[in-house]
């Protein structure tokens, strides 16, 4: 099967074949041992055996099976790869997109704390209210 587009589907659905496109589903998406996607994949539960070129975002688990090749990121919760599956990609677990950092001197990114600006004067009162609220 050879299948190029927008795929839409509710039910458990099991690919072996060639996907190019976009896959939107709602439940359990398995790309099988046969299966090559080109495509841009969300569902619920996502399960690969095949060959996935593009993101996976899954609501509630993805997981890559031995012999699987997968080069995209993955978005999901919880992630699991098995021993002998290849991926090139990154994984974002926190369950939502990362920020899009428009300007460097506005905001921080997920890997940075933020500073405060230190300040001896509020550490002099903040001591001077303790030692008059002890006594």
């Amino acid at each position: 099967m050879k299948f190029k587009g927008e795929l839409t589907a509710n039910e458990n659905l099991l690919i072996h074949g060639q996907v190019d496109g976009s896959i939107k589903h709602s439940s359990l998406l398995t790309i099988g041992k046969e299966g090559k996607l080109k495509a841009k994949v969300s569902a619920e539960y996502i399960s690969v055996e095949g060959k996935v070129v593009g993101d996976l975002a899954g609501t509630a688990s993805v997981v890559v099976s031995e012999g699987a090749n997968v080069k995209g990121n993955i978005n999901c919760p919880k992630v699991v790869l098995r021993d002998g599956a290849i991926f090139n990609g990154k994984i974002d677990m926190t369950g939502k997109q990362q920020p899009q950092v428009n300007s460097p001197d506005k905001a921080t990114t997920a890997n940075e704390p933020r500073q405060k600006k230190a300040s001896n004067d509020g550490d002099k009162a903040d001591l001077a209210d303790k030692k008059s609220a002890s006594a």
